[in-house]
C-alpha cells in the first residue's frame, strides 16, 4: 500500500465537514476528555510562547493554545479544513495565524529558531514524510525549544485491532497482532458518531521506530505520556472504560539541545 501527501490532502478535504462536526460537537471524547488535555498540559507552560501547531486541521487544539496565551501559527495541508479554522477565527478572533503548509515544508517555508514550542495534536503520523517534518520542526525551533506531540499508542494500534465482545456487545479485551508491520495503512473513519465515513492514509510506526526518528533529527526525549481517564471521567463517561484499561495515546515531550549540549544517540 502506497500513499504520498496529495492523497491525505484529498482525504482530509473531502472529510472536512464530519470531522469538524466530530470534534466541536464533543462526539470525539478522547480527544476532549483524554488525549486533548494531556496534550496541551504537556505544552505547558505557554503564556507568551511563539507555538506553531503542525496539522491543525479545523484549528480545535491551535484554539487551546491561543487560550493559554501562546502566540500561535497553524499549518495544514487540507484547504477545506483550514477554511473552517479561518472562519472561527474570523468569528472569534485569537490572534491565531493560519497557513496552507505541508509539515514536510517547514524548514523552507518559515524562519529557523524563531518558535519556542511545535505541537502536532494526533497528526504527525499522517504525515507522508515524518522525518521531514521532524527535522523542519527542528529547524525552526529555537534552541531548547520543545516539540510536545500525540499519536496513537504503537502498542494498541497494530496492522490487526479488534476488540472481544460479550453477548451484549460491551468490550471485554482487545487483540492486537502485527506489531512490526509498520508503514503506510488506511484508516476508516465509520464510527456512528460522525456525519458521513470516509478514509484517510495514515503511517504506523513501533515505539522504536520513533525513537529513532526523533534521536536521528538531534531531538532528545523528555518525557513520554500515555494518558487515559480519570474516575471522575469514567463516572461521567463510561465510553471512555477502552482506555483506562490499556493505553491508546502516546504523548512525546521533546527538546531541541543547545549546541554544546549532547544530543540523542543515533
Amino acid at each position: 500500500m502506497a500513499f504520498r501527501e496529495t492523497d491525505a490532502e484529498a482525504a482530509w478535504n473531502e472529510g472536512a465537514e464530519a470531522w469538524d462536526d466530530f470534534i466541536e460537537s464533543g462526539a470525539d471524547y478522547y480527544r476532549h476528555e483524554v488525549h486533548g488535555p494531556a496534550l496541551l498540559a504537556a505544552c505547558e507552560p505557554l503564556g507568551g510562547r511563539r507555538v506553531l501547531d503542525i496539522g491543525c486541521g479545523q484549528g480545535y487544539f491551535t484554539r487551546l493554545l491561543a487560550k493559554r496565551g501562546a502566540s500561535v501559527v497553524g499549518i495544514d495541508v487540507a484547504a477545506e479544513l483550514l477554511a473552517l479554522a479561518t472562519a472561527r477565527e474570523e468569528r472569534e478572533p485569537l490572534g491565531i495565524a493560519y497557513h496552507r503548509l505541508s509539515a514536510s515544508n517547514v524548514a523552507a517555508a518559515l524562519p529557523s529558531a524563531s518558535f519556542d514550542t511545535v505541537t502536532g495534536c494526533m497528526s504527525l503520523h499522517d504525515v507522508a514524510d515524518v522525518q521531514a517534518a521532524l527535522s523542519g520542526a527542528f529547524a525552526v525551533l529555537r534552541p531548547r525549544g520543545r516539540l510536545v506531540f500525540s499519536v496513537p499508542h504503537p502498542a494498541t494500534e497494530m496492522a490487526f485491532r479488534e476488540w472481544e465482545r460479550d453477548e451484549l456487545g460491551r468490550k471485554r479485551f482487545l487483540k492486537v497482532d502485527r506489531y512490526f508491520e509498520t508503514g503506510a495503512t488506511e484508516i476508516r473513519w465509520n464510527m456512528p458518531r460522525l456525519r458521513y465515513q470516509w478514509s484517510t492514509p495514515s503511517w504506523r510506526y513501533t515505539l522504536s521506530e520513533w525513537a529513532r526518528l526523533v534521536a536521528e533529527v538531534g531531538f532528545v526525549i523528555c518525557q513520554l505520556y500515555e494518558p487515559r481517564p480519570t474516575a471522575e471521567q469514567l463516572a461521567r463517561k463510561p465510553d471512555l472504560d477502552d482506555c483506562s484499561r490499556v493505553p491508546f495515546f502516546l504523548v512525546f515531550d521533546l527538546s531541541k539541545p543547545t549546541p554544546d549540549e549532547p544530543r540523542s544517540p543515533g
